[in-house]
């Protein structure tokens, strides 16, 4: 049997302004959550007003480097980081280390003499 009309449906997703989400994180494009909303508008999801992301995505620190620094008695402790610079910190003036990538990067520079 045939119906008189055809019905279609419509989603509409409005996406606004969280206040609780925290203005100063990061999206993958660089610029803070705050950036991607327009003040003037009511805090319009406009996308970045400065380069040409449009929808905010949270930025993940990448973790390229473990450190694993022995200590006096024993124990070790063990860091993430991010950059070649964050790993010489915590390295220190540490002579017992050992320095893993857990995505494959060089880690051959941070061997001990």
């Amino acid at each position: 049997m045939e119906h008189p009309y055809i019905e279609t449906r419509r989603v509409v997703i409005d996406k606004k302004y969280n206040p609780k989400y925290g203005d100063d994180k990061i999206c993958e494009c660089g610029h803070t959550y705050y950036r991607h909303f327009d003040s003037y508008e009511d805090m319009y999801a406009c996308g970045c007003k400065y380069c040409p992301c449009y929808e905010f995505k949270l930025k993940l620190n990448e973790i390229n480097y473990i450190v694993r620094v022995n200590e006096q008695f024993g124990g070790y402790k063990k860091y993430e980081c991010e950059t070649k610079e964050d790993v010489l910190d915590k390295i220190g003036r540490g002579w017992q280390y050992e320095v893993t990538s857990p995505n494959g990067k060089d880690t051959s520079e941070f061997i001990p003499f």
